[in-house]
This record gives structure tokens, sequence and C-alpha cells, in this order.
């Protein structure tokens, strides 16, 4: 076997790849020398080994289109029953599809670091960053990478880290795919999908929406210009690769099991998908500034509007965070709470009172969880996006404590209070439509003008009204408006005739 690898290594097909890494390399180097000159500046041997090893020109046209080919032929084309059956598992089969990968793909990832360090043969040679790296113009890319990493190899090391973890991610994911549908013809498509947009997204994608564009998990000084920190780009890519590791121990499992319980969580993965999305957005564009905290990032992700100060970003923000979790619990636990309700229940629970605390405690406990985590999620991610880490706010005039009492306990009551709304509205007309009815009339009140006075229960909870309100004012408003809702259930389920 290995012998069959080294013959592997120094076959014809390899050469021509050495090659063509030879002559790209040479004009980086060219262009390396000239501008060097122009500029009167030293440079050294990492700036072509670094340049050579994370070019994304290089990468997507030329080192994507090889790696999907070997996905294919390790996926698809060796794809063999007998395998499978001495194997006894798909889950085993994946693993020794991944095996076959990494046999055909190490030449290149090798062949391409050893180039890399080949090329910067007559270079000045030194392990500190050069005058002409630390540069911003528009032919240098290794500006951004001097703010974090201390020596050059270090970056260097990261890169093929990065090649390493997504190349794997790649193929264990379309290995995933073709094992759910064992459709050759999808995973042709995915690969032609995945060179075509990686290569057009590269171009034509806004800088701000530069994070969605494969190549920055591919390279890693496109990665720290769309992300501003190494960290995320590992932090997304190891989590999605142990995700999909996970799932493997399903494959083998009866596929209509998991696809329902699949299917029965895709609300709550697209819910909370978007909250990070959301907050992680707002994090990378609040870390441009080198004075902003983590906790002004979670300040701003949550800051969402009143009646004077209105935005169409914060506010749909906020109607997905608040209301999506309020339509979460309709959805998947308040409906059919209601719809359940018989004989049986009201026996068991002796009244509806009593059944009605039975659940609702635990949604109060799941509310009170699910702020904290949001908070945590927001600290999380302005750290990986390089905020400051301190107890400090400086977007806002507010002491740090009024906004995390005003987060925590007015949204809490906030939460509670749509809660109760919502099924005040069910329990009236037994049908889950008027919860989305009532959000919708919920949302409208947040417009600008509408709330004014501030005394309107709905959209409280947002930071933003700490600029005009003591958020212990607005903690008595959300008390008597819950007092006041609670009332109301109270008086249903005592002349509910219901039994």
């Amino acid at each position: 076997m290995k012998r069959e690898n080294m013959e592997n290594m120094i076959s014809i097909k390899w050469i021509g790849v050495g090659a063509v890494f030879y002559f790209y390399g040479a004009m980086l180097k060219s262009e390396i020398i000239q501008t060097a000159h122009q500029q009167r500046l030293h440079f050294n041997n990492w700036d072509v080994s670094l340049r050579l090893l994370t070019d994304p020109y290089l990468i997507l046209y030329f080192v994507v289109p090889i790696a999907l080919l070997f996905f294919i032929k390790s996926i698809v084309i060796d794809f063999d029953y007998q395998i499978l059956i001495r194997l006894g598992s798909f889950k085993k089969w994946i693993y020794y599809s991944f095996k076959n990968f990494w046999r055909m793909a190490f030449p290149l990832l090798f062949l391409w670091g050893f180039m890399s360090l080949f090329m910067a043969i007559g270079f000045p040679h030194s392990w500190e960053w050069s005058e002409v790296s630390k540069i911003a113009s528009s032919t240098n890319t290794l500006d951004k990478l001097v703010y974090f990493f201390h020596k050059p190899i270090f970056a260097f090391i990261a890169q093929l880290l990065l090649l390493l973890f997504t190349f794997s991610l790649l193929h264990i994911a379309f290995a995933i795919i073709y094992v759910l549908t064992k459709k050759k013809n999808l995973i042709l498509f995915l690969s032609v999908f995945f060179f075509l947009y990686s290569g057009i997204g590269f171009k034509l994608l806004p800088t701000k929406f530069a994070f969605l564009s494969p190549v920055c998990f591919l390279s890693i000084t496109n990665g720290v210009r769309a992300f501003h920190s190494p960290l995320p780009i590992f932090s997304i890519v190891i989590i999605f690769l142990v995700v999909c590791i996970w799932f493997l121990k399903f494959l083998d499992l009866n596929k209509k099991i998991y696809i329902h319980s699949i299917k029965s969580s895709m609300p709550i993965v697209a819910y909370f998908s978007i909250c990070v999305m959301g907050i992680g957005a707002t994090a990378r564009s609040l870390a441009q500034s080198s004075a902003v905290t983590i906790w002004d990032v979670f300040a701003m992700s949550f800051i969402g509007v009143s009646a004077d100060r209105f935005a169409y970003i914060p506010f749909f923000f906020y109607s997905v965070v608040f209301f999506g979790l309020v339509y979460l619990i309709q959805l998947l636990f308040l409906s059919n709470e209601i719809e359940q309700l018989g004989y049986y229940k009201i026996i068991r629970f002796k009244s509806l009172r009593k059944w009605f605390w039975s659940w609702m405690t635990k949604l109060m406990a799941i509310s009170g969880y699910f702020l904290f985590i949001l908070i945590i999620l927001s600290l999380a991610l302005a750290v990986c996006f390089g905020a400051n880490v301190g107890f400090s706010l400086t977007l806002l005039p507010n002491p740090l404590h009024e906004v995390i009492y005003h987060f925590l306990v007015n949204g809490f009551l906030q939460v509670i209070f749509y809660i109760s709304l919502v099924f005040i509205f069910s329990w009236i007309n037994k049908e889950s439509i008027y919860g989305v009815v009532l959000t919708s009339i919920l949302m409208l009140l947040m417009f600008p003008g509408i709330n004014s006075k501030g005394i309107i229960p709905v959209g409280l909870n947002s930071i933003i009204y700490l600029e005009d309100d003591s958020p212990y004012y607005l903690t008595l408003i959300l008390v008597a408006a819950n007092v006041i809702s609670y009332s109301i259930i109270d008086y249903l389920l005592k002349q509910s005739v219901k039994i």
C-alpha cells in the first residue's frame, strides 16, 4: 500500500499539477518583487509562500475542481455494494470513502505546500512578517493576517489546517447526501453547483455578504477579511464537521424514524439559525470598531424599535426572535395541548386551572432559559468576531446592569404576556390560525407613532426603550399587563363549558 501511495505521488499527473503550482508561483514571485521595488520595501520568503497557499484564484479555479473530482470518484464511482456488505454499515463505508479520498487528495495538499515553500528559494529568509506583507495594497492579500498571527509560520499552518477541515467537511457532507438519496446525478449536480457558486460568489457577492462565499472557508486571507478574525472561520467549519460526524450514527437506523424526527425539528433549527445569523451580522458590523465591547454587540443585537425610534432591520429581527419564539411554542406545543384536552386530563388535574399551570410553568422556565441562551450566544459570537471583552457599554448611555435587567426581567414578562395572549385567542376560537393573526396585529402595534406613550405592552422589552423610560417603569406596565391577562384566562377557564 505504501508503495502504491509513493507511485501515486510521483505519477505524471502530479508532475503536471506541480508545474501549474510552479508557474503560478513564479508569476506571484515576479509581482511581489515588482511591488517591493516600486514602494521601496523589504520582502521575504513568506510573501510568496503564503500568497501561493492562500491565493483564491488558484484555489477556486484549480484546486477545487481537482478536489471535486476526488469527491466524485471516492463517493460515486468507487461505490460498491460488495464493499458495503463487507463493511457492514453506511457509517463504516463513509469512513472507508473518506480514507480513499485523502489517499488521493493528500499528494495534492502535500505538493501544494511543498511548492509554496520551494518557490521561496532566492528570496531573503526570515521568520518575521515582511514590510510588503504589512502594507494595504491591491496586490497584497496578507496585510490582515499580520494582526492575528504573531509569526507567518502560524498563518501557514492555519491555512493547511483550514484546507484539511474544509475538504473533510465537504467530503462527509457529500457522502451523507449520496447515502440518503442514492442518486449519482445529484452528487454531480452539487459538485457543479458548488464550483459555479464558489467562482461566481467570490466575484459578485457584496462585501457585507462576503462571508457567504465558500472561498472564505478555503483561503484564510479571504476568511479573515470577511469575518475580521480567523476564529469564526475555524469555529463554523469545525462545528459543521462535528455535526456531520455525529449524524453518521443515524444513517443505519430506520430512515423513516429519523427523517420524521428531522422534519419535526426543522422549525427549531431554522429559527435558531436565523437568530445566529442575525446576531452574527450585528457582531460582524460592530467589530470593525476597536472600541466596541461584547456587551455592545449584545445590546445592539436586541435593540428593537420604539414608536419614536424605528428601523426595519431591528424590527424584523425582534419579530423573528420574540414573535418567532411564541409562534414555535404555539406550533409545537400550545395548539396540541388545547386540542388534546379531554375528560382524562380534566380528571387527572381535577381542574382546568391546575391543567393550565402544569404546562405554563414549563413554558415560563423555557422562556427564561431562552433569554439566557441569547445572552450567551451573543457574547460568544462577539468574542468570535473580535469584540473587546469587558463589562461595559460604549454605544448606550445606560449602565450595563440596567440593560441586563431589562433584557432578562422585562424580556421574560413580555414573552409570557405574548404566550398568554395567544392562549386566550386559541382558547376562545379553538383555531391555531388566530394565533398567527394575533402575532401580525402585535407586529403592527410596533410601527412608529402607534405606541408613543409606551403603555401598550407590546415590544417593551426592546432595549431602545431605555433611551426614554426607566426599566422599572416598563416592568410595572408588563406586570400589570400579565395580571390582567391571567385574570382573563382564569375567568375563561371558570366559565368554560368544554368538558
